[in-house]
């Protein structure tokens, strides 16, 4: 068994593992390791007192379903090294609060998490923005998240974002073809990958530099009650919540809350009339909580950042290629200069039937990570389309 923490101390770091342990304590919050550690003077010493002083401690102030567990007598040690342990199998190292590879950021924030569960690369110190909205995502909502995160990422700057179907899984891709970094927040364990087909995503973004990371003990399935929490870190991670595309009750209104209660900005992309998913940007925009942004440069003029001049360049290109009054757009220009696997993609696709990405990378004889690859080319070049569900389909006009 190896538990690293951030500062790098040692492989038996009873600080770390103490993290671990009371971390999977079920009902055990954030908030409920503070109040722990300050009453013992830290989660170390907790754990050497035992579980039965950690449930009758009167200014610990647990809840009721924590008591009850402690209440059994369970082995912290032995749950803590089982946490780290289990992290270590699924690729993931531990880091604490305090050390020095915590996120600078995230430690800023009232209880931040004591413990993260971390796969890839997580830099302490780096600018960084969350990009958040629908699961149920329409091709436009898509493509507007795609593109916003390729011109952050291509500007430096980190896109966060839940790894959720949708408006996050749109946008650490966006990020990976814009060749940035990018962290998804997990609302499970480290080691269960959910959405199912979102495990090649977290495998190219953990080995691209990025990270992926949960705050929940190894083996934690996906709940509705676990997202809250994770979407209170994807803001404490970011300098700016920016909400994409989002319904009235959309989980990505309350990152937006969690990052306005940080003392973060919060910035919206307003929508078109009557589109159902611009409920929940409009929302914020008209409460005066969120700046309205169409572009990474508003983004970037919102926070007082530097432009950079790949991002000013890349705007100026998309204002000089509006369409003039009465431009026809010219006919689609054929697939022949596709070649390699981007052409085994292209092949493997059928003219007028969605095929899931799995089912193109088995029929191009290619691995999944990459054919979407490929399939994130040719999206962006135009030729092919995007459907829920991690479907495409040739588009109209390409042969």
């Amino acid at each position: 068994m190896i538990v690293h923490n951030a500062a790098g101390r040692s492989p038996d770091d009873a600080e770390a593992l103490a993290a671990c342990a009371l971390s999977a304590v079920p009902g055990m919050g954030a908030a409920s390791l503070a109040r722990v550690a300050l009453a013992f003077g830290s989660l170390g010493r907790a754990v050497e007192a035992g579980p039965g002083a950690l449930a009758s401690c009167p200014s610990s102030r647990l809840p009721p379903r924590a008591r009850e567990f402690l209440a059994q007598r369970p082995d912290l040690r032995s749950l803590g090294t089982w946490a780290a342990e289990a992290a270590q199998k699924a690729g993931a190292r531990v880091v604490t609060l305090g050390g020095s590879g915590y996120p600078e950021l995230l430690g800023q924030i009232d209880n931040p998490p004591p413990v993260l569960y971390v796969r890839g690369e997580l830099v302490p110190r780096a600018k960084r923005v969350a990009l958040v909205g629908a699961r149920a995502a329409d091709e436009a909502a898509s493509a507007l998240a795609r593109e916003l995160a390729e011109d952050l990422a291509a500007a430096g700057i980190e896109v966060v974002s839940g790894g959720a179907r949708g408006v996050d899984a749109s946008a650490h891709a966006g990020a990976l073809w814009g060749g940035g970094r990018t962290v998804a927040v997990l609302g499970t364990g480290i080691d269960v990958v959910y959405p199912p087909e979102n495990g090649d995503l977290f495998a190219g973004i953990a080995a691209s530099g990025g990270a992926v990371l949960s705050e929940l003990p190894p083996g934690t399935p996906s709940s509705r009650f676990n997202f809250p929490r994770r979407n209170r870190t994807i803001a404490g991670l970011a300098h700016a919540t920016v909400v994409v595309r989002a319904a009235a009750a959309s989980g990505a209104l309350i990152t937006a809350r969690h990052a306005l209660a940080q003392g973060r900005r919060v910035l919206a992309v307003p929508a078109a009339p009557h589109d159902p998913l611009g409920a929940g940007p409009e929302s914020l925009l008209r409460a005066g909580i969120a700046a309205p942004v169409a572009s990474a440069a508003d983004i970037v003029r919102a926070l007082d950042w530097p432009m950079s001049d790949r991002l000013a360049i890349r705007e100026a290109g998309r204002k000089t290629s509006k369409p003039a009054a009465g431009w026809t757009p010219p006919a689609p220009p054929a697939v022949e200069p596709l070649a390699g696997a981007a052409r085994q993609v292209w092949d493997a696709l059928e003219s007028g039937r969605p095929l899931h990405a799995d089912a193109i990378a088995v029929r191009a004889g290619l691995r999944p990570d990459e054919a979407l690859r490929r399939l994130t080319e040719l999206e962006l070049e135009g030729c092919i389309q995007q459907k829920p569900g991690k479907y495409f389909v040739r588009r109209a006009g390409w042969s």
